[in-house]
């Protein structure tokens, strides 16, 4: 009786741990820019996906486009940007986006061949905004 016990209890934990186990979105990177030194962390993101023939033009668009609008806009402008350029998206979620004990990708929250705004301010969870 006290193995099965045992037993449950394992697959109990298993259960409970599942879900914070942070798991890579296979293929996908981010390309764009990240605000840094903001109190509001800000990404204007491309995910891309890796797999796909025009990957690398689809990501050089979305860095050239995306610091088009940055040029565009004077608030944005004065901003100092961080070139995200075919980084993972762990590697972006760990910028300032995630709350502790939150996944680090960010590509979770977000749809491939899509741009977003992201943004993350103090304890709050981040928001997701197509572009």
């Amino acid at each position: 009786m006290k193995i099965v016990n045992y037993s449950m209890l394992a697959i109990l934990a298993l259960g409970t741990l599942a879900p914070s186990l942070a798991l890579a979105q296979s293929g996908s990177r981010l390309c764009g820019y990240v605000a840094i030194e903001t109190p509001t962390k800000i990404g204007l993101l491309y995910e891309a996906r890796d797999d796909d023939a025009s990957y690398h033009k689809q990501c050089d668009v979305a860095i050239n486009e995306t610091m088009d609008k940055i040029n565009g806009n004077a608030q944005l402008k004065t901003m100092k940007w961080k070139k995200i350029e075919r980084f993972k998206c762990e590697e972006v979620g760990n910028m300032g986006f995630i709350n502790p004990g939150q996944s680090p990708d960010i590509c979770d929250n977000m749809e491939a061949k899509q741009g977003y705004k992201v943004m993350k301010q103090g304890k709050a969870n981040a928001t997701y905004e197509k572009q």
